[in-house]
């Protein structure tokens, strides 16, 4: 049977369940969709939905102190910034007991090749499967910056020295109703990218 005989025979089957008054409008739906593009998107969906490139400028930090190009990866669970001569200390913290509580030391540099040495309270620890095999990483969250709209996002340290793009955004940013055109880059961030190279 082909897919047209399946739809039709299940919007005449559904008529016994929504009432044969409905059963006019579902058809006339089918019949648009039949129509349209197949690349077409449901209106609202589309809107909702946002379009990002296999690449794109991020500013990471409250006050966007940082600027990387960061390689979007929908195979990453979570975001992961370059990091070099990483340590942890611990910081007794006041509020209604004190209490001592990680943070995590450590240098990066950016795409501008602004250099800086950060410290930021580790969120958990966690032991992190890559290509180069088994390591212990740190996270933290921190903002994140795309096309000026912020985003609070757990993010762990890597070096990544080797790499040309020294940020990773995996799926904690993509599931925030992003989809990936991975034949394009800077889709958002086109009129920022010559800022900094």
């Amino acid at each position: 049977m082909n897919q047209s005989f399946l739809a039709v025979f299940g919007i005449v089957l559904s008529a016994t369940l929504i009432g044969a008054s409905q059963l006019k409008d579902k058809i006339d739906e089918y019949r648009s969709l039949q129509d349209a593009p197949s690349s077409c998107l449901p209106l609202d969906y589309a809107m909702e939905t946002k379009i990002l490139g296999h690449s794109e400028v991020i500013q990471l930090g409250e006050e966007k102190g940082l600027v990387y190009d960061a390689k979007i990866d929908s195979g990453a669970r979570t975001s992961s910034v370059h990091a070099k001569n990483i340590e942890t200390f611990v910081k007794t913290v006041n509020g209604n007991s004190s209490q001592e509580v990680m943070y995590v030391r450590f240098d990066t540099e950016d795409a501008q090749g602004k250099k800086m040495r950060l410290e930021k309270m580790v969120s958990r620890i966690h032991q992190v499967k890559s290509a180069s095999g088994v390591s212990t990483r740190y996270f933290f969250i921190d903002s994140i910056w795309i096309n000026n709209k912020k985003y609070e996002i757990e993010i762990n340290l890597a070096d990544r020295s080797h790499l040309s793009k020294k940020m990773l955004l995996g799926k904690n940013l993509i599931n925030q109703g992003y989809l990936i055109d991975t034949t394009k880059a800077y889709v958002l961030t086109d009129a920022i990218v010559s800022n900094y190279r």
